[in-house]
């Protein structure tokens, strides 16, 4: 039997807060989210040896800032946008065409760095106006690395122009704070339908599926059947198993509470600094890897959001409390049933959580391969305090990590299993669209060769 850990702070001053707690926080709910995201400060990044006589790139570092970025200031704007803007920037940078003179390896590896830094810098700077001061240094120490030369002058001109488009394209795309917390007014409470949860005073991210996609066109595009309806076998076992798992008092073990505080991107982004930091891997291959990546996280919330509040479907905690309305006899309620973490304010179907993991799987699957390409470890803190760290071996599929995923919103008592495998088919179906159109050019009016 375990018993609920302390519930997580919402505090700007907590590093990494996890996407749903930036949008909880930006709404001054009482309520939390599972999954604190642990950014690594630049001296803990893990990065693999450079290759003799190679010259280790600025994509690493860059990304390091990026995340610095993000925990200096979690409530400047969502950080998936920004990384998403940052990294397209940077790909149609590379992409550009002041690029095509520069043939010469030493001086096209010149120029990507130059690119690359000057377009992450250029749209970080603009969305984070508070931390010019210090980007311009990190921005002044990248450049300065670079013997002067017309391909470094040509990256800075592509990086610069870059970020400006980007930065111009994106401008009222509707996922700014305000916009993605618009009031949302419940429908009466009825069974099946959902309502506030315990400790919740308002909705949060009622109009993230109303905000302009990168990619996917369309909010509704991929928008799942409803869920099982109430009565049926389906949602009667996964009912059982978040009632068994998932409370305060469950019969997890100390492992599984362990795993219910898991987030996807405290998975990916520990295995990603790895691969950014890689110098057997090109310049081009990581910022790829990141602009895919960017994108896919964000047109897949913007699915994510745009069900949950098209289906409205209630949460584990209230459909256990009020198990006598839903028409099933064979279901009882428990009205001191709480979830062991705190329940997010928003709709419950699909996972949030689960459609991040599923689009990231997709994404390292088609542009990495199958499988980790080397081992690696994740380190993330529960609401008690305890850290957990977690050790994957070389050879492991993503796949793995995305079941994890599936596993801890439930043992969490925040999900039902079927919207979390809902959600994770919903997030491969958005990354295999979206990479899709990358791979034929485009990313709106900023326009880049895949």
């Amino acid at each position: 039997m375990t018993t609920r850990s302390t519930e997580p702070s919402l505090s700007p001053l907590v590093p990494g807060l996890s996407r749903r707690g930036l949008l909880i926080a930006a709404a001054s709910t009482a309520a939390g989210t599972a999954g604190l995201l642990i950014l690594p400060t630049k001296a803990e990044a893990a990065t693999a040896s450079p290759r003799h006589g190679s010259r280790p790139d600025v994509v690493g570092p860059w990304f390091d800032e990026m995340l610095a970025t993000f925990a200096a200031a979690p409530t400047a704007g969502l950080p998936e946008r920004m990384w998403a803007m940052s990294w397209i920037a940077a790909w149609a940078a590379l992409s550009a065409r002041r690029a095509a003179p520069v043939r010469a390896p030493g001086q096209r590896a010149v120029f990507e760095d130059a690119a690359t830094a000057t377009a992450v810098h250029g749209v970080l700077k603009a969305l984070v106006p508070g931390q010019a001061d210090k980007l311009d240094g990190v921005l002044a120490d990248s450049l300065a690395g670079l013997a002067a030369s017309e391909a470094k002058k040509a990256g800075i001109a592509a990086g610069r122009e870059a970020a400006a488009a980007m930065v111009a394209v994106r401008t009222g795309d509707g996922l700014d704070l305000a916009s993605v917390n618009v009031p949302f007014t419940l429908p009466p409470e009825a069974p099946g339908v959902y309502r506030l949860t315990p400790g919740a005073t308002q909705t949060v991210a009622a109009g993230y599926g109303l905000a302009r996609p990168f990619l996917l066109g369309r909010a509704d595009r991929f928008r799942p059947p409803p869920p099982p309806a109430l009565g049926t076998a389906p949602y009667r076992r996964a009912l059982d198993e978040v009632r068994r798992l998932g409370g305060e008092v469950s019969e997890r073990t100390e492992a599984q509470s362990d795993l219910a505080w898991l987030d996807p991107l405290s998975q990916y982004v520990p295995v990603l600094r790895l691969l950014v930091g890689d110098s057997a891997r090109s310049r081009r291959s990581k910022v790829r890897l990141l602009a895919a990546l960017g994108a896919v996280i964000v047109d897949s919330s913007i699915a994510t959001f745009d069900a949950k509040y098209a289906l409205l479907h209630w949460r584990p905690v209230t459909a256990i409390r009020d198990a006598d309305t839903d028409g099933d006899p064979r279901t009882a309620p428990d009205p001191t049933w709480n979830s062991f973490l705190p329940t997010p304010p928003h709709p419950e179907y699909p996972s949030g959580h689960a459609v991040t993991a599923g689009a990231a799987e997709q994404v390292l699957s088609q542009l990495v391969g199958p499988c980790t390409p080397m081992a690696f470890s994740i380190t993330f803190a529960r609401g008690d305090g305890r850290v957990v760290t977690r050790n994957y071996r070389r050879g492991t599929p993503w796949s793995t990590l995305t079941k994890e995923n599936i596993d801890a919103r439930v043992l969490a008592g925040v999900h039902f299993r079927y919207s979390d495998e809902v959600g994770a088919a919903l997030g491969r179906q958005v990354a295999r669209y979206d990479l899709y159109l990358l791979a034929r050019g485009g990313v709106g009016p900023v326009r880049v060769t895949w």
